[in-house]
C-alpha cells in the first residue's frame, strides 16, 4: 500500500461550506433535503458541507478540497460520477424529449430488461424514489391479503406506514404507527412470536435481505416460509443490495425469491427511479391498488437505466465490485489487527456493502469514536459515512490504497484515544448524531 493522499483532504479549509450552511438555514427547513447528507451525519467542523463537482470516484467541495468519495451519493452511483456511457445515453435521449404526453417505448424496454435480471420480477412498475415503491408494495400486500399489519426490518423511507416506527414519528397518527412492527434480524423465534400474537392480521413482511449481519441458519428462507404459512407476503427492499450483491440483488445472491421487491439505487447510476416488481398474480392488482405518478416515465432516467443494465452485463460490474470489496476487507482487517483495535473497531457486512463499526468493548456503537473516525478520514481525503463504505466501478486500486493509508493513520489516532480513555481530547469538531436513535445499534440501518 502506497500513501498517495498528499493532494487530498482539507487543504483549503471549509469557510465557503460554512457560509453556505448559514444561508441555507435561513431558507431551507432543516437546512437540507436529505438528512444523510447533512452535518450531524458528517462531522460538523471536520468535514465540508457542500460539494460542487464530481468525476469518477472523486469529488471537489466548494472550497476546492478534493476527496475520494466513499459515499457515492448515498449509494446510487455504482458506476461512478459523470460516467460517460450513461451520460451519453441521456444526452442522446434529450434530443427527442424528456417527459411525454403518452407512453414511451423506453418504459417497455426497461421493464423487459428488469424482468430478465431480477428473479422475482414477472412484472414491474416505476416511480421516482424508494419511499414511494416501498409504500406501494405495502399497499399492494394489504390489498391482496385484506390485512393491515406489517412486520419490517431495515430502513424503508419516509412514508407514514414505516417512519412511524422510528423516533422521527412526529405527525404520524398513533393508529397508523400501531400497524407496523419492527423485528430483529436472525431472530426467527421472535418473528414467530410476533405472528402468533397477531394471528390472521399480517399482510406482509418487508425487509432488507441483508444490512450488517449475515443471515444465519437459512434465516431468509425461514422468514419466507413463516410468512407464507401465515398467509402473508414477503417483500425484499433491495435499494442497497440490488445491483450490488448481484444485479438481481440479495434474492439472487441468497437464492431466496420474495413475492415482491423494491429496487432503485444502482439501476440508474444516480438518476431518480424507484421500481416495484414481483409475481404477476400480485402485480396485476395495480389496476385496483393505486400507484400513479406524472414523473415516473420520465425518459432521461429510463435511458440511464437501460444503459446501466447493458453496461453491467457487458463489463461484469458485479465481479469488479466484489473484487474491490474483498481487497478492502482483507487489508482493513489487517490494519485493525496491526493496531490491536478489534475491541473498538470492527468490520461488518459483505465486501460489496462493507461497514466499519466503532464501538465500546461491549460492542455498543460509540458516536464519539465514530466522529473521530470520520474526522481523521476527512483529513486524509476520504469522504465517508461513520460506517458504510460505498464502492463503485470507478474506484481504482490507487483510490483503495489511499483509503487504506488513511485508515491506517486514523486507527493510530483512535488507538491513542482509547488507550488514554479520552476521545474528546482528539476531537476538533462536534460529535456526530445518527439520523435515527436505536436503528444503528440494532444493525437495522447502515448509518
Amino acid at each position: 500500500m502506497q500513501n498517495t493522499t498528499t493532494q487530498l483532504g482539507l487543504k483549503n479549509g471549509i469557510e465557503k461550506s460554512n457560509e453556505l450552511w448559514e444561508r441555507a438555514n435561513k431558507v431551507i427547513a432543516t437546512g437540507t433535503q436529505t438528512f444523510s447528507r447533512s452535518p450531524g451525519v458528517f462531522p460538523d467542523g471536520g468535514a465540508p458541507k457542500y460539494v460542487r463537482r464530481q468525476k469518477g470516484s472523486h469529488v471537489w467541495d466548494v472550497d476546492g478540497n478534493e476527496f475520494i468519495d466513499m459515499v457515492m451519493a448515498c449509494g446510487p452511483t455504482t458506476l461512478g460520477h459523470n460516467f460517460e456511457p450513461i451520460n451519453a445515453a441521456m444526452t442522446k435521449q434529450m434530443e427527442d424529449g424528456i417527459l411525454f404526453s403518452l407512453l414511451h417505448p423506453l418504459e417497455v424496454e426497461v421493464a423487459e430488461k428488469l424482468v430478465d435480471v431480477i428473479p422475482c420480477a414477472e412484472m414491474v412498475k416505476f416511480s421516482k424514489n424508494g419511499s414511494d415503491v416501498c409504500a406501494a408494495a405495502v399497499r399492494l400486500a394489504r390489498g391482496v391479503t385484506g390485512r393491515d399489519m406489517i412486520f419490517c426490518f431495515g430502513y424503508h423511507g419516509f412514508q407514514d406506514w414505516y417512519i412511524g416506527t422510528t423516533d422521527r414519528n412526529m405527525g404520524i397518527p398513533q393508529c397508523v404507527r400501531d400497524l407496523t412492527k419492527p423485528f430483529n434480524y436472525n431472530d426467527i423465534e421472535g418473528l414467530k412470536k410476533m405472528f402468533k400474537e397477531n394471528k390472521g392480521k399480517v399482510a406482509a413482511v418487508i425487509m432488507e435481505p441483508v444490512i450488517a449481519d449475515k443471515p444465519q441458519n437459512n434465516f431468509l428462507q425461514q422468514v419466507k416460509d413463516l410468512a407464507h404459512a401465515n398467509g402473508a407476503l414477503l417483500i425484499f427492499d433491495e435499494m442497497l443490495s440490488g445491483f450490488r450483491f448481484r444485479m438481481g440483488g440479495g434474492q439472487e445472491f441468497f437464492d431466496v425469491v420474495p413475492d415482491l421487491a423494491t429496487f432503485g439505487k444502482g439501476i440508474t447510476n444516480g438518476m431518480p427511479l424507484g421500481v416495484i416488481c414481483g409475481q404477476a398474480e400480485y402485480m396485476k392488482n395495480f389496476d385496483k391498488v393505486f400507484l400513479s405518478s406524472t414523473y415516473a416515465p420520465e425518459v432521461l432516467t429510463l435511458a440511464a437505466a437501460s444503459a446501466v443494465i447493458d453496461f453491467y452485463k457487458e463489463n461484469d460490474v458485479i465481479a469488479a465490485l466484489w473484487e474491490k470489496g474483498e481487497y478492502l476487507e482483507k487489508n482493513l482487517q489487517q490494519i485493525i489487527d496491526k493496531h490491536e483495535l478489534s475491541a473498538n473497531v470492527s468490520l461488518a457486512g459483505y465486501p460489496v456493502r462493507l461497514m466499519i463499526n466503532t464501538h465500546d468493548v461491549k460492542g455498543v456503537q460509540n458516536n464519539k469514536l465514530a466522529t473521530l473516525y470520520q474526522q481523521e478520514m476527512f483529513k486524509e481525503g476520504i469522504l465517508c459515512f461513520a460506517g458504510l463504505l460505498m464502492l463503485s466501478y470507478s474506484h481504482t486500486t490507487v483510490d483503495l490504497d489511499c483509503l487504506l493509508a488513511a485508515f491506517d493513520k486514523t486507527c493510530d489516532v483512535i488507538k491513542k484515544a482509547v488507550c488514554e480513555d479520552d476521545v474528546d481530547k482528539y476531537l476538533t469538531c462536534q460529535a456526530m448524531a445518527p439520523v435515527f436513535k436505536g436503528l444503528r445499534e440494532r444493525n437495522a440501518v447502515s448509518n
